[in-house]
Formats: C-alpha cells, sequence, structure tokens
C-alpha cells in the first residue's frame, strides 16, 4: 500500500514539474510581446465597442468589415480582455492558458491508455516543442484549436468504453467548434476520428456507419451554423466579410481559408506574380528594420518595438525553377522531406520525427499484427494516422505554409513518442532480440538528425552537439549494459540509461522555446529559434502620431477617421486614437468590399473626409477608388501631418512604404474651394 502511496507521489511530482514549466515557457515575460498581430488585436478591441461588432468579429469598430477568421477564439480573448483590460497579455492569455491545459490533457489521453510513464513524457514533448510554446505566446488561434480538438480527442477515446453514440456526437460538435476556430484546418483530425470508431466501436458495421453518418450531420450542422447566420443576414446590415471576394462567409471558408491554402494562390497574388510581391515585400522588409535608439522619434506602440542589438536582415531566399521562395516565415517547397530539411520548418517541429518513425514500427513489432485491436493498438492507431495526415498535408499539399500552422501536428507527435520510447524501453527487458535494438536506433538516429539541426547554427554547434553525443554515449551504455547483467542493479541502471536519452532528446528542443522569452517573439507569424536574436521579429506596423493628432483635430463623430487601403496601415491607428478607420480592401487590400459609388456617397454624406494612401498600390485591385480618390481630393500638405523624420527612407516603418511615401487627401466637393491649403475645415491644429 504504500509502494502504491510512493508511486502516485512522483506521478503528480512530475505532472506538475512539466505543467511549471509548461507555464513559465508560455506566461513569462508575456507581455513583452506589445499588443501581437494588430490586425486580431484592433478586432477584439472592436468586438468590444458593441455585440454586433462581438457577434461578426468585426475589423474596425464601426462594422465596416470583419476579420479572416471566424470568431470562437476571438471571444475568448474579448472576454480576457474584457475582465482585465484591453493589454497586450490579455489577448495572449487565452492562448497561454490553452497551450498549459493542452499539456494537461494530452498527459491524461495518453496516462489512461499507456500508463504513466508514456503521458509524462507526451506531456513533456509537448510543452517543449518550440513552434507550440511561440505560438502559445501570441494571439493567433492555433492554441485555442488544439485544445479544442484535444477535448474532442478525449471524447472519441470514451466511445469504446459506454454509449459510444453520444460520445461520438460530442467529438464530433467539438470538431465543428474548432472550424469556427479556424476553419479546414479543425477537419484534418477527421481520418483518425472515422478510422478509430470503425475499428474500437463494439458494434455492427451498419451500426458504425450509421452512427458517423449522425455525427458527419453534426459536424456540418455546428461547423456551418455561424457562417449560414452571417450570409444570411442582408449584406446592408452587417460588415462585409474581410478576404472574400464575393462578401461570404462560405466562401471565405472553402476559398480563401480552404482551396487557396492548398495551391498557394490569394487574392491580388495570381501566377509570376506572387515571385514579384514576395520579391518586392523582401525589400520592403529590409526598409522597416530599424534600432529604435538610431531613431528618437521613433512612435512605439506601448511597447510593442524593442531595441535589437546588431539588428539584420535574414536574406530570403529565391529559387527559380524549383518551387522555392521564402517570405518572411512562409515556405513553399513542397515534399516528403520538407518537414525535415527546410531550414524555416525544421528546427519548429520536426526534432522527434526520426524517433517517431521508429516509435510507431516499434509499437506495431510488438503487436506481431494480431488482430482484433485491443485498446492500445486502437490508440496507437488513432495517433499514428493523427500524424499520417497532417504529415503529408503539410509537407506535401499545403503549398503555402507557415509554421504555425503545425502546431495541430504536435500532439500526435508527442503522444507517439511518448508512447513509443516508453515501449522500446520495455522491450529492452524482453526476450525479443530484435526488438531490444528498438530503443538504441531511435536515440542514435534522433540525435544525429538533431545534430544536424543545431550544425547550421554556429554559435550553438559545438556547445549543443557535445552535450548531445555525451547523454546519448551515456545512455547507449547504460542500456547495453544492462544486457549483461542479470537481476542487481539492472532496473537501476536502466532507468539512468533512459533519462540519459530523453534529456539528449529535449535539450535542443528546450533551447529552441526558449527562445522567445530570451529574444521577444514574432507577433504576427510566430517561429521559434536563434534566429529571433537577428530578425525582426515583431514585424507590425506603427503609426505617426502627428499625422493621429491631426486627424484628431479635423475629426467628426459617427464619421471615420481616415480611410487606408489595407488594414495592416489602419489597424496601429485605431489602436492608438480608439477612432473608426476604414480599411477600404481589408487586410491585405484585395477585397471588393467598396464600390466607387458607395464611396462617393460616403464622401458627399461627410462618412469619409481624409485618405491615407501609399505612393504605390498594391496591384490593381483597388485602382477604381484610387483613381476617384486622387481625381476627387487633394494632398494635404506633408508638413502639417507628417514628422520631418518620417520623410527619410529609414523612418518609414510606420507608414509601410520604403520606396514611396504615404500621402494624405482631402475630399473635396465639386463648390468648394481650389486652394486646398487654406480651407478652414482642414485646420492645423
Amino acid at each position: 500500500m504504500s509502494q502504491i502511496k510512493l508511486r502516485f507521489k512522483w506521478h503528480y511530482l512530475g505532472l506538475s514539474a512539466i505543467l511549471l514549466v509548461s507555464i513559465i515557457l508560455n506566461f513569462y515575460k508575456l507581455g513583452q510581446e506589445g499588443y501581437g498581430n494588430l490586425y486580431y488585436s484592433v478586432a477584439v478591441k472592436s468586438m468590444l465597442t458593441s455585440w454586433h461588432n462581438f457577434f461578426f468579429n468585426s475589423f474596425d469598430p464601426k462594422g465596416f468589415i470583419t476579420i479572416d477568421k471566424p470568431p470562437v477564439a476571438f471571444w475568448f480573448q474579448a472576454l480576457s480582455a474584457y475582465l482585465f483590460g484591453f493589454k497586450g497579455w490579455s489577448l495572449f492569455f487565452p492562448q497561454a492558458l490553452a497551450g498549459v491545459l493542452s499539456v494537461a490533457l494530452l498527459y491524461h489521453l495518453v496516462a489512461r491508455v499507456f500508463g504513466t510513464w508514456s503521458g509524462l513524457l507526451s506531456a513533456l514533448f509537448l510543452a517543449l516543442t518550440p513552434i507550440v510554446v511561440a505560438t502559445d505566446r501570441t494571439n493567433e488561434v492555433d492554441s485555442i484549436l488544439m485544445f479544442v480538438i484535444l477535448i474532442a480527442t478525449w471524447a472519441i477515446s470514451k466511445t469504446t468504453e459506454q454509449n459510444p453514440l453520444k460520445w461520438l456526437l460530442f467529438a464530433f460538435f467539438l470538431v465543428g467548434v474548432g472550424f469556427n476556430i479556424k476553419m479546414m484546418e479543425a477537419f484534418l483530425v477527421l481520418p483518425a476520428f472515422y478510422l478509430f470508431y470503425l475499428l474500437s466501436a463494439k458494434l455492427t458495421w451498419l451500426q458504425k456507419l450509421v452512427h458517423l453518418l449522425c455525427a458527419t450531420v453534426v459536424l456540418v450542422v455546428v461547423s456551418c451554423s455561424w457562417s449560414v447566420i452571417v450570409d444570411s443576414i442582408p449584406p446592408d446590415q452587417r460588415p462585409y466579410i474581410g478576404s472574400s471576394q464575393n462578401n461570404s462567409m462560405i466562401e471565405l471558408a472553402i476559398g480563401y481559408n480552404g482551396i487557396n491554402r492548398l495551391i498557394g494562390q490569394q487574392h491580388g497574388i495570381h501566377g509570376n506574380s506572387w515571385l514579384q510581391q514576395s520579391q518586392y515585400a523582401d525589400s520592403q522588409l529590409g526598409e522597416k528594420i530599424v534600432r529604435r535608439n538610431e531613431n528618437p522619434d521613433y512612435h512605439s506602440f506601448k511597447g510593442q518595438h524593442r531595441s535589437r542589438q546588431n539588428s539584420q536582415i535574414k536574406q530570403n531566399i529565391v529559387s527559380k525553377g524549383r518551387n522555392h521562395f521564402l517570405v518572411g516565415r512562409y515556405t513553399r517547397k513542397l515534399g516528403l522531406l520538407r518537414l525535415f530539411i527546410s531550414p524555416q520548418l525544421v528546427g519548429q517541429l520536426s526534432w522527434l520525427l526520426p524517433g517517431v518513425l521508429i516509435s510507431v514500427v516499434s509499437l506495431l513489432w510488438s503487436s506481431h499484427f494480431r488482430a482484433p485491436f485491443e485498446r492500445k493498438r486502437q490508440m496507437v492507431i488513432f495517433w499514428t494516422v493523427w500524424v499520417l495526415t497532417m504529415f503529408i498535408f503539410f509537407s506535401h499539399t499545403a503549398d503555402m505554409l507557415n509554421s504555425y500552422y503545425m502546431v495541430m501536428l504536435a500532439p500526435g507527435i508527442a503522444a507517439l513518442a511518448g508512447v513509443g520510447f516508453k515501449e522500446m524501453w520495455e522491450q529492452l527487458h524482453s526476450k525479443d532480440k530484435i526488438g531490444a535494438w528498438f530503443l538504441p536506433l531511435a536515440l542514435v538516429s534522433n540525435a544525429c538528425f538533431e545534430i544536424s539541426v543545431v550544425w547550421m547554427y554556429p554559435k550553438f554547434r559545438t556547445t549543443l552537439s557535445l552535450t548531445i553525443v555525451i547523454l546519448v554515449l551515456l545512455a547507449l551504455i547504460c542500456l547495453l549494459y544492462i544486457q549483461k547483467l542479470k537481476n542487481l542493479g539492472k532496473r537501476r541502471i536502466s532507468i539512468i540509461g533512459f533519462l540519459a536519452g530523453v534529456l539528449a532528446l529535449v535539450i535542443a528542443p528546450t533551447v529552441w522555446a526558449l527562445s522567445p522569452i530570451q529574444y521577444g517573439g514574432s507577433v504576427s507569424r510566430p517561429f521559434a529559434g536563434p534566429e529571433l536574436k537577428t530578425q525582426w521579429a515583431g514585424n507590425e506596423k506603427t503609426s505617426s502620431p502627428k499625422l493621429e493628432n491631426y486627424l484628431k483635430a479635423n475629426y467628426r463623430d459617427g464619421s471615420f477617421l481616415v480611410a487606408t487601403i489595407d488594414a495592416t496601415t489602419a489597424a496601429p491607428i485605431i489602436l492608438d486614437t480608439n477612432l473608426p478607420v476604414m480599411a477600404m480592401g481589408g487586410f491585405k487590400g484585395s477585397d471588393p468590399a467598396l464600390t466607387v459609388k458607395k464611396l462617393q456617397k460616403m464622401a458627399n454624406d461627410g462618412q469619409i473626409r481624409y485618405f491615407l494612401l501609399q505612393g504605390m498600390s498594391r496591384g490593381n485591385d483597388q485602382t477604381a477608388l484610387i483613381n476617384w480618390i486622387r481625381t476627387n481630393s487633394r494632398i494635404v500638405p506633408t508638413y502639417k501631418w507628417q514628422d520631418i523624420q518620417s520623410k527619410t527612407r529609414k523612418d518609414q516603418v510606420w507608414s509601410g512604404s520604403g520606396n514611396s511615401s504615404m500621402r494624405l487627401y482631402g475630399y473635396v466637393k465639386n463648390d468648394s474651394p481650389i486652394n486646398f491649403e487654406y480651407r478652414s475645415i482642414y485646420n492645423t491644429r
């Protein structure tokens, strides 16, 4: 009895330590990330102004246009901001908490089937996954999606116990909720869910098929519920659906957030123009990277942009004919080895993939492929299909991939690694001579892979590589030495070797996971790694205080403070002034949310008086609007609204332009005086 109590104490102590590590990684210095991705932060701020904006996920306070995601995760962010005040860390709090809870839930999912040691290992691997930590510390919604899908996984696992239909329907209901967090990405788990129920439920095949049909109906209804409600409301009574071309939420899910993610195409970027856009974006990023201490007039958003020593630009790669180029943290190099060789992905999630591959072989070997499938093998198949589906999707299918999209893959890798390494350790003590070699093989192959990743970073090359080699050698010596022992001390030496091997596996990922805390994280495209020290991570635009003061001095209640082409330019102004700014073309400036006729009417009615435009527009998506503005407006003299320093190329971060400066236009009616500069309505306060 005392031994059982002691075992439970160690179990709870181990889980508490892992959760403490996760809490530190997710919450420590959380406020240093400023407001994160301003596009979403501003939307949450607008959602707090009215229930109308809250329901529709409006980007701006006047409800002109929505953001490009469903609302469920942002409702949690809005709730957090309401309870704790609108601060950067309060926007990140739901994601950071979801990350910690996901670690605890994965432990429960694995431990209830495979035992506490497997559960602890799986929880540890998930807690130290670099891209998960980096994403947990932002206002991107992938962490909340991961947590909801893990709850659905718990529900589907309950179908093996009692009332299978009830738990099946609940699981698919939660996947539908996941759709309303990040749309199609939630459906990546469905192959694992369908196959698991077909293999596990103790029913006839006809009953299983009927149950799955009912669950699919629930999935479709829940997934489409919010979108159908929004699309059924007349367009003039709701915001325009941002990032859609037909003002439809269903089209947004199928197009922009669906098919376009597969073929690597977005509105306004087609064919070869994507390459041109990427090269243009690279040149602009170079212009935007500045050090605050070199520019005393640089206006920072409440600590969002921190001074970085020795800032430099990582040169993006453009390889013609190889379908390979990078835009920020985007990568478009397809192939089954993508997660193993892509510099932008390999250090984010792939550390344990070689060991996971050998783990799956080991788990299948130990079962001798016998049928029927008992509970452990059912879960092994479930997690294997989870990983295999997403691995193929992210490596060979998704043409346009941000590294933080792969957060959904992390629980499957962590679960298989935890279960597999524990099983391979058990095989060392079995009579199976072939099975006894799986663990040494997994440790050596995984160590070689991790060293190959570390070797790309000269600063860490020697220290981390040497540490990994020493730990693996210690593990191998202990694990191979026990074969010569009979009983005395055999298990203790085996445990020491196993722990040394685990430490060798996690030391490099831990260094990567600590990087967002040490160097500050990327706010709009989360990633982890030493690159954060030398890359300008906070690539959000900032605003100009003189511009904002000028616009506020001429603002009329009920109107828009100013209109911009895209949401990226509008976001910092909204955040600073708490006043409505119109993003005429949505996030990228390519949405047909506004016609020339409607713009003219709004201008004549006094709803819009100022337009902030770049000297060079983004493609031809808004050419008609831009031409109308330039024809019917006058340029406001720059000395009235532009800081002297912002005229230099180096200090155009706030303007979002490196090749051409921003211009402020004021609308002039036909009967207005020609000399714009002396019009009384544009005072110079």
